[in-house]
């Protein structure tokens, strides 16, 4: 039996008129039997599948299911995926994490999930968290890097904040199956989104497939604004200063997000000396505290020790099997998991085909 995942915001016009998002009912973790079509093979400890045990969330409908469902172009009559709005810094689940960490550990900390440029990394960074010492943001940060991107390169954090620039591989705005309604002209930049508040009045509130977002009570532009009132992005498309970053455990209240975990972890949430970023290769300064300076912010400069952003709501390299090495990721939180064109429906990723055989 199909049932349909789908919500509406109210009539769309015809051109950003989204699909309806139709999945089989929501599987279970560790029991990858929602893939089983024609043999018994999921049966067998869940076959040949690479995630099992993962969170249970919705298939996506196509011949390119799970972990394999396209991040853009579906054939017909298939879906397609994308990052989740909750990850978006400032989001009402995330700032309730933030202060269920804080109860527990007596951290108060910011949390967000983006992309760390290193070379460092067996994983270049997936699954990874830092902890970011940021210049004129009233708190530190606790981020995790569930992506990569050419562009993002030596100690730079690229986090996910209410339009922070859709990038080149957009899936935002301005096409029939973006999540967002409209074109991408409100959105800014391409790198960088709006460069300033109110700039975010602009934005459409919610997804097109709008319920979900309305029910978390969260909206872009509001997402937007915070990200100027933390002063994690500045007017005139500022971007802060990493004083210093250093690799530390991830908290469960942020991985419960991304469903990413790795196994390697250091043992603490402080920043410490064996974990410090090294300094950026083409740039200067040390790996000591307050020493460093967005190299964006000096004549032909780099990216290097820059908070930068993004939000191209596209699927991100850490929920790309390829991406990942088994070894190092904790069984059933092996991929980043994503959402359906709703941006907080989760996408069942334990296998990324039918019968279990991939």
């Amino acid at each position: 039996m199909l049932l349909t995942f789908a919500f509406t915001g109210g009539a769309l016009p015809a051109p950003h008129r989204v699909p309806e998002f139709v999945a089989a009912a929501p599987s279970v973790a560790g029991n990858c039997t929602a893939y089983q079509t024609a043999a018994t093979n999921c049966e067998q400890h869940c076959g040949s599948c690479f995630n099992p045990g993962a969170r249970a969330g919705v298939l996506c409908k196509g011949s390119q299911t799970g972990y394999y469902c396209p991040s853009d172009n579906p054939p017909a009559g298939s879906d397609m995926t994308f990052a989740c709005m909750d990850w978006t810094f400032g989001s009402a689940a995330m700032r309730a994490a933030e202060a269920a960490f804080a109860a527990r550990s007596g951290e108060d900390v910011f949390f967000g999930v983006g992309t760390y440029g290193t070379a460092d990394d067996a994983q270049r960074g997936l699954g990874a968290c830092y902890r970011m010492h940021v210049g004129g943001v009233a708190k530190e940060l606790i981020v995790q890097s569930v992506n990569t991107g050419s562009d993002v390169a030596g100690n730079q954090f690229d986090l996910q904040i209410g339009d922070g620039g859709a990038g080149a591989f957009n899936t935002c705005a301005g096409a029939s199956t973006s999540m967002y309604p409209g074109s991408v002209e409100a959105w800014g930049h391409q790198y960088g989104g709006v460069d300033n508040r109110s700039q975010c009045a602009g934005l459409p509130p919610h997804p097109q497939v709008s319920a979900p977002m309305v029910a978390a009570g969260d909206d872009l532009v509001a997402l937007c604004e915070y990200g100027f009132d933390q002063r994690v992005r500045g007017e005139g498309g500022a971007n802060p200063s990493i004083l210093d970053l250093a690799r530390v455990r991830c908290p469960p209240e942020l991985f419960a997000f991304t469903q990413m975990h790795r196994s390697d972890d250091p043992a603490g949430y402080a920043r410490t000396h064996q974990h410090r970023a090294r300094a950026f290769r083409a740039g200067s300064g040390g790996a000591g505290a307050a020493a460093h300076k967005c190299g964006l912010d000096q004549p032909g400069g780099t990216a290097a020790w820059c908070l930068t952003r993004m939000m191209d709501c596209r699927k991100p390299s850490g929920a790309f099997k390829d991406n990942v090495k088994d070894s190092l990721m904790v069984p059933g939180m092996k991929l980043v998991q994503t959402c359906t064109n709703d941006g907080y429906t989760r996408i069942d990723v334990q296998c990324g085909c039918a019968d279990c055989y991939c």
